[in-house]
């Protein structure tokens, strides 16, 4: 069993022509269609800290916000559901452990691994044999980008963002129908993405019809993991994964916006 580092597909703008919302699908061959499997909910949670941009409780109410509006879609059965703050996040599935799908602000450093025009990125793992989702974690630029709740310019708008990033996690790429909110780009003060549109409920709803709802909301895998609780010392494992899974793990990193025309960030004292 091995665990491949992230794949991270850059796009600089929103192709003019339209076409259709994207699934999207497992790097390995063959390559699997990635969804949520036996449950009808995504339960996050959000770190402690938030941006520090903005004050707690503005912050956990934007990001709540951008989660909900795809909960909203009468057409879809899927949902996100809030779990209490996480004193510690980090990206990333353990497989003998417990987990969260979780949001967090990277406010000291942006990994030079990621691209450096992002805005957040998603970071889903998944299995291979059929791409069903295990985990989901976003992390947002709050090292290079200033963050705002009311579509400020020159700040990035939380809600906007989140709700870009919650489509990853319920397995949607990007995709090239203008003003919609999977597009891949985005600028400051950009509140674009905050609704649906007809492409992106079209997806939701084509990925998870409220007819076939299974009637159950999962945990996340070996339970809600609020403080970064390593696994069981004897477990074996040391890498990302999800035990017992059939045919191996996969890790995707999806860039959900980028920072084309957006301020850096000022130099903190």
């Amino acid at each position: 069993m091995s665990v491949r580092g992230p794949l991270v597909a850059v796009l600089l703008a929103c192709p003019a022509v339209a076409g259709a919302w994207e699934q999207a699908m497992t790097r390995e061959e063959p390559h699997r269609p990635l969804h949520l499997a036996d449950t009808n909910c995504v339960m996050y949670t959000v770190h402690e800290a938030c941006s520090a941009d903005v004050p707690y409780d503005a912050c956990r109410a934007a990001v709540d916000t951008g989660m909900a509006v795809w909960s909203a879609v009468p057409c879809s059965y899927v949902t996100f559901v809030p779990l209490r703050p996480a004193s510690c996040c980090r990206p990333g599935f353990q497989q003998h452990g417990p987990n969260v799908n979780c949001v967090m602000w990277r406010e000291d450093e942006w990994p030079p691994e990621y691209p450096p025009t992002a805005i957040a990125i998603t970071t889903l793992t998944y299995t291979l044999d059929d791409g069903a989702i295990l985990d989901g974690d976003i992390e947002m630029n709050g090292a290079d980008l200033e963050f705002a709740t009311d579509c400020s310019p020159g700040r990035v708008d939380i809600w906007n963002t989140i709700t870009h990033e919650a489509g990853h996690l319920l397995g949607l790429d990007h995709t090239d129908v203008p003003y919609c909110t999977m597009r891949p780009g985005s600028w400051a003060g950009d509140c674009n993405l905050r609704d649906l549109c007809e492409d992106d409920i079209e997806g939701v709803c084509t990925l998870y019809p409220a007819a076939d709802d299974p009637d159950v909301c999962l945990e996340p895998i070996g339970g809600v993991n609020y403080d970064c609780t390593p696994p069981p010392e004897d477990c074996g494992c040391r890498a990302p994964g999800a035990g017992p899974v059939r045919g191996g793990l996969g890790v995707s990193a999806a860039v959900g916006l980028l920072a084309a025309l957006l301020r850096r960030r000022r130099p903190r004292p």
